[in-house]
């Protein structure tokens, strides 16, 4: 058989199982994302969302659903805060524990984020799908503590009032970043010219 002929039926063959991987990791975890998807976030949205929420070495950030941990390597590189990401999607979690691996004070669990408490985060960031916001809004309003910032990625988390709605200057990637803090965007709050 010709070479070229060996190397087109290996990548052929390595695409098609790394396509069937992906299939898997989707159904694998549909019963706790009924069909979201593992989505990256553009960084020029995770660098603009880290301009508008300021964090200190030391602090706590984690990232729901942290995807490929992008989220947390940057916050970490920029800030030097602890980072935790919680990932369900076998694929993206091997990903993330890779480009983590070595870093200091950034850790990505393979667990679900719902039993997780999230009482000792200063930063909370998220991309998740309109189908699960209301829930979440449920168990962050009862478990972060006041002062406590949310950055969520397109979607915003009902009945709260943002502190701002930002936008990425990319033609590509403008959809709406949404920064909230504990207590003033909980429902009945005002947040009149707070900075997050």
């Amino acid at each position: 058989m010709p070479t070229w002929l060996v190397i087109t039926f290996t990548i052929l063959g390595t695409a098609a199982v790394l396509k069937l991987l992906h299939a898997f990791a989707i159904v694998a975890v549909h019963p706790v994302t009924q069909g979201a998807m593992y989505v990256s976030t553009a960084r020029v949205k995770i660098r603009k969302a880290l301009d508008a929420v300021s964090m200190k070495p030391g602090e706590l950030l984690i990232d729901l659903g942290c995807g490929d941990g992008r989220t947390l390597r940057e916050a970490r590189k920029r800030y030097g805060v602890i980072c935790h990401g919680f990932e369900i999607n076998p694929l993206a979690f091997l990903k993330a524990k890779l480009l983590t691996f070595g870093r200091k004070g950034t850790k990505v669990f393979y667990r679900n984020f719902w039993g997780v408490d999230l009482g000792k985060a200063d930063v909370i960031s998220c991309y998740l799908f309109p189908d699960v916001m209301q829930r979440l809004e449920k168990k962050l309003a009862g478990e972060l503590a006041c002062g406590a910032r949310v950055i969520s990625f397109n979607f915003p988390i009902p009945g709260w009032k943002p502190l701002s709605i930002l936008r990425a200057e990319s033609r590509l990637h403008n959809d709406p970043i949404f920064i909230y803090r504990i207590p003033e965007s909980l429902p009945g709050r005002h947040s009149a010219g707070i900075d997050p």
